[in-house]
């Protein structure tokens, strides 16, 4: 494996911090779904949601020649990929996370979606050729084991273990469809980004991720949306403009700096950001274990993203 000069990985410092931020933004996300989804039905919040990035998306391609010729260029060369992207990362992902919200807490949704940077290590490795060191495979599996405590005895407001082992069994299969689809929209766009920029990359799959569930757009998703409360626009803004727009263009750049086993592991911010939200907001209780747990999580972190890299993600 080739070094990364040590300006490189200097560079990827900024993008670690970006990410940190990403998630605390998407580690919210998790309760305005919830609240939207006494309003929307799964395939209605999928489109009240990106319908407007997608305008906003096709606007913003068409304006400039350049990105337009890009476009046209991602079509020519990767049609399959970036249909591919907007079928897993758009449509799949929240589709799959928005059913299983119905029967299950945020938290427990939280906790499932961490499943993603295994599946991501298991494909990256087939797909991608990335040679992932023992350190990084440790550190993944030392922050699970950490997350596993923060949800299991940590009781901060997570949806404890229980939350998992009550609740259907088929709400918690069809969640965690979720990470599986994010994993394979991850690994797809990380060969892509190589040629094209992440903006780019990111509107399109978000255009082409919509215009299945455009199907929905009749009666009743109109009258749901005429009847919005004020902090329903609000937690429908927060999920569009921050963890949509801004939050997906955050994490294709860090993809295009950083291998795919690396960035997937952040998601592991994703339960005790949430935790930590609860207790500053809600006044949820954060346990001597949580803290433990949560410094196990941070250390399997730390070694997740240390060591060498090859910034290419393939083999050297």
């Amino acid at each position: 494996m080739t070094r990364q000069p040590s300006g490189e990985r200097a560079s990827t410092v900024p993008m670690k911090l970006l990410l940190v931020l990403l998630f605390v933004i998407w580690s919210n996300s998790f309760t305005a779904i919830k609240y939207l989804r006494d309003v929307f039905s799964p395939a209605e919040l999928v489109l009240a949601r990106y319908l407007p990035a997608a305008v906003f998306g096709a606007l913003y391609l068409a304006a400039v020649p350049s990105r337009r010729r890009e476009c046209v260029e991602i079509f020519r060369s990767a049609k399959l990929r970036i249909v591919a992207m907007g079928l897993t990362g758009i449509a799949g992902y929240n589709y799959f996370l928005y059913v299983g919200q119905s029967e299950i807490k945020p938290g427990a949704a939280a906790l499932l979606t961490t499943l993603s940077p295994l599946f991501t290590l298991v494909l990256a490795v087939i797909f991608l050729r990335e040679k992932v060191p023992l350190r990084r495979v440790l550190g993944i599996f030392i922050a699970l084991a950490g997350l596993f405590v923060v949800v299991r005895w940590g009781s901060v407001g997570l949806g404890k273990a229980a939350d998992l082992a009550h609740s259907d069994l088929h709400y918690v299969l069809i969640t965690a469809l979720a990470p599986f689809s994010w994993a394979i929209y991850t690994t797809v766009g990380k060969n892509l980004l190589a040629r094209t920029s992440p903006m780019t990359v990111t509107l399109l799959s978000i255009i082409i991720g919509t215009l299945p569930v455009l199907a929905v757009a009749r009666g009743p998703f109109f009258r749901a949306a005429a009847g919005l409360e004020p902090t329903h626009w609000i937690a429908l803004a927060y999920l569009i403009i921050l963890c949509t727009i801004v939050g997906f263009w955050v994490w294709f750049a860090a993809l295009k700096r950083m291998p795919a086993t690396s960035v997937a592991s952040f998601v592991y911010l994703n339960p005790p950001f949430a935790a930590a939200f609860g207790g500053l907001f809600f006044g949820e209780e954060i346990t001597r274990l949580f803290i433990v747990g949560g410094a196990v999580m941070l250390f399997g972190l730390y070694l997740a993203q240390g060591g060498r890299e090859n910034n290419s993600g393939k083999a050297g």
